[in-house]
């Protein structure tokens, strides 16, 4: 058929539109940043595999005590994994409980240090003091966190190193956690100024349509106005016009006097015309075509209707197209064929195709046969190439058959 929300949250901005594609830059969860979707996930899932090495190290030399290093190094990884995959990151909940899951990994490296110093427990601590400051939005909490495990690094190695130079490894801790911070902080203001970015375009979008579709409207209304000033009065004169020389000749010759039958043509065509320029003028000043309006002119020329699918669902100019159709290929066929069966048919459930077909002039059928220029046909011709379909048009069988054909966007070639 033919076919014409909100977004996610995304660093404290609340998008009016479709998330645009993009606008969360690669990296990993932080908090008040969605998880991007483009692939970049590799890196979480690399995680557990560090983690494994990392305890593999952790077994040298192969004894007992490095055995037991390694299960605590495991411990913690298991731990830390479980607050990187937390479903609460992206919204700040739970904030409480990843501390609690990296204090576990920072303490379990801890205790794998006293348990074999010539390990690589050490580590669990860094990976902790770095993943803090993403998963936990709180700078207080971050700051006690790193605080609390500085003091804990340096009682560790105080333990067991005899060298005071060791208590240099536990400034690693808060240049790890400030950097980390700082890094989470640039990720969160990247992702509000792109979303940010994405909303002003959004709304330039929606005021340059709107200032489109306002133009386009009160150049609808000049044209109306032009064609009701100009056209339909000139129009309405030349009928008065002929009817009063109609008066007069009927005085002065016989009934069957050809001039008086040229004038009645000629009256015809002057109330035909009026008839199609009033239409006109309501199409333009309509504030967008419906299916209503096909079944209105079907139903004012006495024709059969037959419908497929939805044309409303149907973008504006297609709809303005089939009622434009519609409305020349019924006026056509009242004025080539009068009294002839009309017949039309909409189908609009894959991309659009409206026929308008007629049986021919009724036998016995009085009043004009063939009148106009074909500039209709001509315009809507240029309608439909202007969506990128086609009009056909000509004889079938004794009658005449006007077909617009519109494809949907993803059949066009």
């Amino acid at each position: 058929m033919c076919a014409g929300a909100g977004g996610a949250r995304l660093g404290g901005v609340e998008p009016r539109g479709e998330p645009v594609a993009g606008t969360v830059p690669r990296g990993l969860p932080t908090v008040g940043v969605p998880a991007p979707a483009d692939g970049s996930g590799w890196r979480r899932g690399a995680r557990p595999l560090m983690w494994l090495l990392l305890a593999a190290a952790s077994l040298w030399p192969l004894t007992g005590a490095a055995l037991g290093a390694a299960g605590l190094v495991l411990a913690g990884a298991v731990t830390a994994v479980a607050a990187d995959r937390d479903p609460d990151v992206v919204s700040g909940r739970g904030a409480a409980r990843r501390v609690a899951l990296l204090a576990v990994t920072a303490l379990s490296g801890l205790a794998a240090v006293l348990v074999e110093p010539r390990g690589l427990g050490y580590a669990s601590a860094f990976v902790a003091a770095t993943m803090i400051a993403r998963l936990v939005g709180d700078r207080r909490v971050v700051a006690l966190f790193a605080a609390v495990l500085t003091v804990l690094v340096a009682a560790v190695v105080l333990a067991v190193s005899a060298s005071p130079w060791a208590l240099l490894a536990a400034v690693g801790v808060p240049l790890l956690a400030s950097r980390a911070w700082s890094r989470a902080e640039f990720h969160r203001e990247h992702v509000r100024v792109v979303a940010l970015l994405a909303e002003r375009d959004a709304l330039r979008g929606a005021e340059i349509a709107a200032a489109a579709a306002s133009s386009a409207a009160e150049e609808r209304a000049r044209i109306a106005r032009d064609l009701h000033d100009v056209l339909a009065h000139t129009l309405s004169g030349l009928s008065l016009h002929l009817q009063g020389i109609r008066a007069v000749l009927a005085r002065r010759s016989a009934e069957d006097d050809p001039v008086i039958a040229q004038v009645d043509r000629a009256a015809d065509l002057a109330r035909t015309g009026l008839a199609e320029a009033k239409e006109a003028v309501a199409a333009l000043r309509a504030p967008h075509a419906s299916a209503a309006d096909v079944e209105r002119l079907a139903r004012e020329h006495g024709a059969s209707l037959t419908v497929h699918g939805d044309l409303d669902a149907c973008p504006a100019p297609w709809r303005e197209a089939a009622v434009a159709t519609v409305r020349e290929g019924l006026t056509n066929a009242g004025r080539h064929a009068p009294g002839a069966t009309a017949a039309v048919t909409v189908d609009a459930r894959d991309g659009l195709v409206v026929r308008v077909a007629d049986e021919g002039r009724a036998a016995g059928a009085t009043g004009p046969a063939d009148v106009g220029g074909g500039q209709g046909l001509a315009g809507l011709a240029e309608r439909a190439a202007l969506l990128g379909g086609s009009l056909d048009s000509g004889h079938d069988g004794s009658g005449w058959q006007v077909t617009l054909r519109v494809l949907a966007p993803e059949r066009v070639p």
